[in-house]
């Protein structure tokens, strides 16, 4: 005699336990499919926040709506700090004692939580959080805190020619951070289409490169790493829909420090060396004239 498997032991096993069965294959294939989706996950988390700060950053007037728009940061932690972090700098520089009274309760909040030991600076030669070095020169403790310092450079690095109308060329190297993998490998990616591109937006703050990258993407996710916007740096530029993304086919060098821009862009990269002499070459335009991007190469 055959048994058929509903006569068998394993059948009667299967039966007293399908429920935990099922609940183990559940969580196992949902396990599996959680560990695929984080980093989705985690770039739309960021995309938001990064919309959010360039939102309500973007609307800020510290004299007239700084407490309205600290509610609406509060609404994300990340964007809190940034914001934060951002206007505290603003209010610093600006001497405006409302605006830093004000700030002052946020950043010793921030300065409290774990989120905000987390996001640290260099500053003065120490590391230490943000939060704590902002309050230290709120209460006058602190010199020269409204400038941070990025790592050097660890990733690539390239040696790119520009040359003016009058065919003066200015050697210019840049290496790329490795703290920002995702701007920096679209930037390495691309890096052979800038060749011919012209630099016709520029001013003292910083000059852009447009149209040198693949026009095949013209929209990468921000990349929120722990870098700051001072002079020299190579960073993207935001969309125009304040949605987080960023220009694929624009990089922008600063030419001066630019605090404000910490929170509407992503570093990626720095001239090592050559920057004096871009400087030069930008001061040196006018309106009819132009730079022009004519070799880049792996240094």
């Amino acid at each position: 005699m055959v048994l058929s498997f509903e006569d068998t032991p394993l059948s009667d096993w299967f039966n007293k336990n399908r429920v935990n069965l099922t609940l183990f294959i559940v969580v196992v294939f949902g396990g599996i499919y959680a560990l695929e989706q984080w980093p989705n996950w985690q770039a739309s988390k960021q995309a938001e926040s990064w919309a959010l700060y360039q939102t309500i950053s973007g609307d800020v007037d510290i004299d007239e709506n700084l407490g309205e728009k600290l509610a609406q940061a509060e609404q994300d932690q990340l964007t809190y700090q940034w914001f934060v972090y951002t206007t505290t700098r603003l209010a610093l520089q600006a001497k405006n004692t409302d605006a830093l009274n004000m700030l002052k309760s946020h950043l010793e909040k921030i300065a409290a939580s774990a989120e905000g030991k987390t996001w640290v600076a260099n500053n003065n030669g120490q590391t230490r959080p943000i939060a704590e070095i902002l309050l230290d020169a709120i209460n006058g403790s602190g010199a020269n805190s409204l400038s941070f310092e990025n790592p050097t450079p660890s990733g690539e690095s390239y040696a790119i020619t520009i040359s003016d109308s009058e065919e003066k060329s200015y050697s210019v190297t840049v290496s790329m951070f490795s703290e920002a993998p995702v701007s920096s490998e679209n930037f390495a990616a691309n890096i052979e289409g800038m060749v011919g591109s012209e630099i016709t937006n520029f001013n003292n703050i910083s000059l852009t490169v447009e149209n040198g990258l693949s026009e095949d993407a013209p929209t990468i996710a921000i990349d929120r790493a722990r870098l700051f916007h001072s002079a020299g740096v190579l960073c993207t530029v935001a969309g125009k829909d304040r949605d987080g993304s960023q220009k694929a086919n624009t990089v922008q060098i600063m030419l001066e420090d630019n605090f404000y821009a910490d929170g509407q862009s992503s570093v990626f990269g720095v001239v090592t060396s050559g920057l004096e002499e871009i400087k030069e070459a930008v001061a040196g335009l006018d309106g009819d004239q132009k730079l022009t991007v004519t070799a880049v190469a792996k240094a």
